[in-house]
């Protein structure tokens, strides 16, 4: 990932299959210095929010607990390690959950 994150709105895209692998779909990532959101162009799948110092990374596509909130995936140093969660979340939502058809 590049360094100069403060210079203004990136893009990373990434590419994972959700129903076959000879049909995969693109995922991009937002990134701005303190937010950075997952989405599939249709759904906001999750996102991470950088808070003192520390990432929060959230799935977008579940309720917390309480149902009052997105679900909390943890609090990691690196900004890679909180964008891994959210990704490895997305990989292991039911395909109902998912949105496909």
């Amino acid at each position: 990932m590049p360094d100069d994150i403060d210079a203004g709105v990136n893009q990373e895209l990434i590419r994972m299959d959700r129903r076959q692998p000879d049909q995969p779909t693109e995922l991009s990532w937002r990134l701005s210095p303190h937010i950075c959101a997952l989405s599939d162009g249709e759904r906001h799948v999750g996102h991470v929010v950088k808070v003192g110092g520390r990432w929060h990374a959230f799935d977008a596509m579940h309720s917390n607990p309480r149902g009052d909130g997105f679900r909390s995936l943890g609090t990691f140093a690196g900004l890679e390690s909180a964008k891994g969660a959210v990704e490895t979340s997305y990989r292991h939502v039911p395909l109902a959950w998912a949105g496909a058809a």
